[in-house]
């Protein structure tokens, strides 16, 4: 999978003419590079996966953290995917799709089991599992941004990159304490 975006990301960018040789933007930024491409195309799947188990937990935990976690994060991730999706639209580079079949697999998303194992939760077990769920998965992405940051040369995309490393590790915090109390 990985080897496969590679060369799409390498393709895509050959043509559009964003290269990590550089160039820059008509507004005087650096053009994107590969890690940049790559962190959008990984990142709005791993947010798509995100939201769609928000849901879940919004729909059937009584926990008021829980729920207010699900909530604060599906919101930050859709505006975090519109302006990922915008990125990719202006490097002519297409947005990702659904296929939960490809998405599953790869670095840092969650398995059809560990999605299915969450729904058929219930109660406290739930609970208990969404958070450590979610914990995992948002550690990955932040793991994700912090590569953008350091490899990435596009202002927006750095900037979005530390944006996401700063919340989600907030998020991760507020879980831990939870957990620990």
């Amino acid at each position: 999978m990985r080897a496969r975006l590679l060369i799409i990301v390498l393709g895509l960018l050959a043509l559009t003419g964003c290269s990590s040789a550089g160039g820059t933007t008509a507004a005087g930024e650096p053009a994107a590079n590969e890690a940049d491409a790559t962190f959008s195309l990984r990142m709005i799947p791993h947010h798509r996966q995100t939201i769609d188990i928000a849901k879940v937990a919004v729909e059937r935990s009584k926990d008021e953290f829980v729920v207010n976690v699900a909530d604060k994060i599906a919101t930050a991730e859709a505006g975090e995917i519109e302006q990922m999706s915008t990125y990719l639209r202006s490097w002519n580079i297409p947005i990702p799709g659904d296929d939960a079949a490809t998405t599953h697999k790869m670095a840092g998303m969650m398995t059809a089991k560990d999605v299915e194992a969450l729904k058929a939760a219930q109660g406290k077990q739930f609970d208990d599992l969404f958070l450590a769920t979610l914990s995992r998965h948002l550690r990955s992405g932040v793991d994700m941004a912090k590569e953008a940051q350091a490899k990435g040369v596009h202002v927006g995309s750095k900037a979005l990159a530390g944006k996401i490393v700063v919340s989600q590790t907030e998020v991760i915090d507020q879980i831990a304490a939870k957990k620990k109390a």
